[in-house]
């Protein structure tokens, strides 16, 4: 899996993309004139990932401000529009990088012919990039009222990703489907809860467990998550493609889609 973090706006995708999208922002020298302490950041957090072979997350965030957002747009708005004549396209035009010099391109070259060789459709990849920093999401929003989202959800498949450990408990998980539950809570506050279906295997009754809980504000196609005792801001996270009783939205760095319960 690999992720692309812009702000608090997390993009993930099965394929491989992270070499080659920081390999062509360092071989711009557009990026290296323009932001030369941007580079440098970047730079080093490529050559430590390529010191441990290992290119699964792009976290802007580390180079990224709002001041210099603008900035980020012109570069790779200037990369992409050179899209189908990216030096990536020839592994041996990579190979032969100044980010390789002095390296032992026998062991370079494996990483590059594995991050590479089943490259995906780039065009994609630079719009979700260029979406997450002229909008800071990378989904169409759907904008909806609280009244829409209240009640009982849950998620249409199986997930482990909000899995908690159920070890010292005396309960065992059944299936891995999450539930929501979106309530009023205050004012214009309202709680977030996922829940998990779980076995006690002494009593062998079955019951919901929390493993998530927030407070969260409801706006602009983003619900506004925030801690749930200290009601501090911890992220915002898009609602997308909210159709009749069905919605998407992302929990942590994972999308889930989630169905009103009365209609399941």
């Amino acid at each position: 899996m690999n992720l692309l973090k812009i702000f608090d706006q997390t993009f993930t995708h099965e394929k491989k993309f992270v070499f080659l999208i920081l390999f062509e922002l360092l071989e711009s020298s557009e990026f290296e004139e323009m932001m030369p302490l941007e580079y440098s950041k970047l730079l080093s957090e490529f050559n430590s990932s390529l010191k441990y072979g290992s290119f699964r997350q792009l976290d802007l965030n580390s180079v990224l401000t709002r001041e210099n957002k603008d900035s980020f747009i012109k570069i790779f708005e200037s990369i992409n529009s050179k899209r189908f004549n990216l030096i990536s396209n020839d592994l041996n035009h990579v190979l032969k990088s100044k980010l390789f010099v002095n390296l032992d391109h026998k062991k370079v070259g494996r990483i590059i012919y594995e991050e590479l060789q089943n490259k995906i459709y780039v065009t994609d990849i630079f719009n979700a990039i260029l979406n997450g920093l002229k909008f800071e999401t990378f989904y169409e929003v759907s904008i909806v009222s609280a009244d829409e989202l209240l009640g009982d959800w849950i998620s249409v498949k199986e997930t482990g990703q909000l899995r908690i450990n159920y070890n010292m408990t005396d309960w065992m998980p059944i299936g891995s489907k999450v539930n929501l539950k979106i309530e009023l809570f205050k004012e214009d506050y309202y709680k977030f809860i996922c829940l998990a279906t779980v076995r006690n295997y002494i009593s062998g009754n079955v019951h919901l467990v929390k493993v998530y809980e927030t407070n969260v504000q409801i706006k602009e196609g983003f619900f506004y998550h925030y801690h749930f005792q200290t009601n501090k801001l911890l992220y915002k996270k898009p609602i997308y493609e909210f159709e009749n009783n069905t919605f998407k939205t992302t929990i942590h760095e994972y999308d889930f889609v989630f169905q009103r319960k009365d209609n399941t």
